[in-house]
């Protein structure tokens, strides 16, 4: 399963652009699956906003655009309503926020590794929770 961070580079020329593509291309190929909770709708459309309004180099057209491309990729998602109970619990064992925990209780429920492209989050969650990985040491 994947979180926004690897959702976004999808469609941003950034670092691991190119790692996270291939991901995608694994799930399109059917080589793989890929699940996320429904949040990360909200996340990735939050991320584009923000990047538009304060002016890093995409329109309101272009995250339009970006976005109706993201919704028509078919993901498994999963409802957050059956994540937030889990979600809660976790933030408060790890510290963290809801938003993250969500990610990591959908990985616990699927029993599947969590990939994402926050360095942050896997400096502070993968030494207690290890099935949370960075893109950059995923291999498919």
């Amino acid at each position: 399963m994947l979180d926004a961070s690897v959702a976004l580079k999808w469609f941003l020329p950034e670092l691991l652009s190119s790692s996270a593509e291939r991901l995608l291309n694994g799930f399109l190929k059917s080589k793989l699956n890929l699940h996320a909770p429904d949040l990360l709708l909200l996340e990735t459309a939050n991320a584009l906003w923000k990047r538009s309004a304060l002016g890093h180099g995409l329109s309101s057209a272009d995250v339009q655009a970006i976005y109706r491309d993201l919704v028509t990729i078919p993901l498994n998602f999963d409802g957050s309503e059956q994540l937030a109970g889990a979600a809660l619990d976790l933030a408060i064992s790890q510290k963290h926020s809801v938003y993250d925990a969500g990610y990591c209780a959908l990985a616990v429920n699927l029993d599947c590794e969590l990939i994402t492209a926050d360095s942050a989050l896997v400096s502070k969650l993968a030494g207690n929770l290890p099935f949370v990985r960075h893109l950059s040491t995923f291999n498919l």
